[in-house]
């Protein structure tokens, strides 16, 4: 954990959580959204680690976040953003996975556990003899007093959109482990991609390093035209030759994460020439054109206003060639687009959707309609 200020002059605070595909970014923020502390853990897409994982990596986070307290606060607003909440069906999921590892760092060695039906107004207590304010409260717990005990839980597409445009009227273009695009006009959202690794992230960092595998394989069977791919791959990997790999992603420890960790390798042989991978990183800007248009036709946007695209995710600052790409094929179709790589984290979304439901800013259609409950992204 960083601690980026002290705490003590900050009776109240919010949490902003971003988790995605990768890493999961949490970041403790006072009334003003000045960071106090941040951690960063494993990722936690829903569909991919599953509830009980999520509960556990959350909780861990956040415990890591407040365990520098050391004055009175009250934790006012909690937002969470987590790729694979996708349905509406997902967010009772993930709320409940969330509230159980509020509970989980409650009665992490305390002598009262929380529940999360009693987590509004209910102080952490402490099994520490130092119990100054005579009801059984330590002096450096924080009390949760969530807005109808519950946090905000959303796709994380919603707090990039925040965080890049300051507003959730718009549209975000998120290219990273995984992708999709997701835009919100009016109070209308809509959303494109975002299937995940068997059935799409088309344009993703995954996308990008099963390409280049296949890439390989195909190259060394004599089906596709040699690539410096090979090399790059097989060193990245720790693969010999081409039919190492079966070894290799067969394993139980390869999964998504590991596939788009080639990505990287894809975008430097492609900024060096290479056909195939620059080939690869085309047809990613094509992809994600798709989604984004998808979604801009589905939107009462006004075309003639210039339309900012917040580009999020890791793949957007790594690759000039797919930044290139993405907006001369996007104004072919869409000419107000103006597309521009977000110069702010998605967890900075988060702390700012968590400043809304504690009431420390004005309420705008747009914050409503992250804040109601129900619905994924």
């Amino acid at each position: 954990m960083s601690i980026v200020n002290g705490f003590a002059d900050s009776p109240v605070v919010v949490i902003g959580i971003d988790g995605g595909g990768t890493k999961t970014v949490a970041v403790l923020a006072d009334a003003n959204g000045r960071e106090l502390a941040r951690s960063v853990g494993a990722g936690a897409n829903l569909q991919t680690v599953g509830a009980v994982v999520v509960r556990e990596r959350i909780g861990a986070l956040i415990g890591d976040l407040l365990s520098g307290v050391t004055g009175a606060s009250t934790v006012r607003g909690l937002a969470v953003s987590l790729a694979g909440v996708d349905r509406p069906a997902d967010v009772p999921v993930a709320t409940e996975a969330i509230l159980g590892a509020i509970a989980d760092f409650t009665a992490s060695g305390q002598s009262t556990a929380a529940t999360p039906s009693s987590l509004v107004a209910t102080r952490f207590k402490s099994s520490d003899a130092n119990d100054h304010d005579g009801q059984g409260r330590a002096p450096h717990g924080p009390l949760w007093e969530l807005p109808g005990g519950l946090p905000i839980v959303t796709n994380d597409a919603v707090a990039a959109l925040a965080a890049g445009a300051s507003t959730l009227d718009g549209v975000v273009v998120i290219a990273g482990t995984g992708s999709r695009a997701f835009g919100v006009c009016n109070g209308v959202r809509a959303r494109a991609g975002g299937w995940g690794s068997i059935l799409g992230d088309e344009g993703s960092g995954f996308g990008l390093g099963i390409g280049a595998l296949r890439a390989v394989c195909r190259a060394h069977d004599g089906r596709a035209p040699a690539t410096s791919l090979t090399g790059a791959v097989l060193a990245q990997v720790g693969a010999s030759t081409p039919p190492d790999l079966i070894g290799i992603v067969s394993a139980k420890t390869w999964g998504v994460a590991e596939t788009a960790a080639v990505a990287p390798v894809v975008v430097r042989e492609a900024e060096a020439g290479d056909a195939v991978a620059s080939e690869l990183v085309d047809e990613a800007a094509s992809e994600l054109v798709a989604s984004a248009r998808a979604v801009i036709d589905a939107l009462p946007f006004e075309r003639s206003r210039d339309l900012p695209i917040v580009l999020a995710g890791g793949l957007w600052p790594a690759s000039a060639r797919l930044r290139d790409g993405f907006a001369s094929r996007l104004s072919e179709h869409v000419p107000n687009a103006r597309p521009s790589v977000s110069a702010h984290e998605p967890v900075e979304g988060a702390i700012w959707l968590a400043r809304h439901q504690a009431g420390l800013l004005p309420a705008t259609p747009s914050s409503l309609i992250a804040i109601r409950s129900g619905d994924g992204a």
